[in-house]
């Protein structure tokens, strides 16, 4: 019986033992206490309470260490999962994101050592009293907005989403903004009613262009387009239509169009249209910047449009004929 009792209590005495042995200090000999709950504050912030169509919406997502001791979180590579936003509308509708793709789990160790690796999944943040970690988000890449609502930005935080995806903490205020038809786009809807005019410049042009292919009006589209010179500038369709008699071109600009739809170098999200000058006297040049988004990766180009106007028509319109795009970093 005695025997029985003395190994229950060493028993007891291991277990309490086990529970105070496991590390309180990371490779540095700091304490990895988590005081994120007790000593942070999150805010997020709008620059503007307004914003107009085609217009954009950066949110400033902060967080800030309060207290005395030395915060520690582990932000997701991909930094929507860690700094998450939840937008409702006027009604208290919860607005979708444009897109949710599954994230990747990996089985990761934990985090006790020095972790500043390129490519590593997690990154290690520190901060100290009073510093302030940001992180910028615009909301009109992941949200599609209707015109004259106004809306509510909440954010969540999380510390550690790869390991521990029920731990976060909410923003202490609430960001609100009104969402409203663009400048811009009341002066599209004034320039369609004189459209078939001299008056519509080569920038105007581009504007009508551009502005059509994203709201996805592909007949306004590509009213602007010669397309017996714009098809030769792309290789999969440029062989077939120089070689292919006069009955079938039409059949191959009808493939050509349906390629356009698609969208092959992503969904256009905003464009500037930044110089124009004239070669000659029906010829223009106008270039623009670009971006574009595919899936959740954004490409920055400059778009350089070669136009010409018909010599021999009076009032004619100008057309579109060749296109260069060039990367931009």
């Amino acid at each position: 019986m005695v025997r029985a009792r003395w190994f229950l209590f060493l028993s007891l005495g291991i277990f309490v033992t086990g529970l105070h042995s496991f590390p309180d200090r990371d490779a540095r000999g700091n304490r990895v206490e988590n005081f994120i709950a007790l000593q942070s504050k999150i805010e997020i912030h709008l620059g503007k309470r307004a914003y107009a169509s085609g217009e954009r919406i950066p949110l400033q997502f902060s967080v800030t260490n309060t207290g005395k001791e030395v915060l520690r979180f582990f932000p997701s590579f991909d930094s929507r999962y860690s700094f998450q936003i939840l937008v409702k509308d006027e009604n208290d509708r919860v607005v979708p994101p444009i897109e949710d793709p599954e994230f990747n789990d990996p089985i990761l160790k934990r985090r006790t050592t020095v972790v500043n690796l390129v490519g590593d999944q997690n990154k290690e943040i520190a901060l100290h009293r009073q510093e302030t970690f940001s992180k910028q988000i615009y909301l009109d890449e992941h949200y599609s907005f209707a015109p004259n609502q106004k809306y509510f930005v909440v954010g969540y935080f999380y510390p550690n989403y790869t390991e521990d995806k029920g731990a976060f903490l909410r923003s202490q205020n609430t960001a609100t903004f009104l969402f409203q038809n663009g400048k811009d786009e009341s002066i599209t809807n004034q320039r369609r009613q004189f459209v078939d005019g001299a008056s519509v410049t080569p920038e105007e042009t581009i504007f009508l262009f551009l502005g059509a292919e994203m709201k996805k009006n592909w007949e306004s589209h590509f009213k602007w387009i010669d397309f017996s010179e714009y098809i030769l500038g792309y290789d999969r369709f440029s062989a077939a239509f120089a070689e292919s008699p006069l009955a079938e071109r039409e059949t191959i600009i009808e493939d050509f169009k349906e390629y356009l739809t698609e969208s092959p170098s992503g969904v256009l999200k905003y464009f500037k249209v930044m110089n124009v000058d004239y070669p000659g006297k029906f010829d223009a040049r106008v270039v623009v910047y670009v971006e574009r988004m595919t899936g959740r990766f954004k490409t920055r180009y400059e778009y350089i449009y070669s136009l010409k106007k018909d010599e021999g028509i009076k009032n004619s319109l100008w057309q579109i004929k060749n296109l260069l795009v060039k990367v931009r970093k």
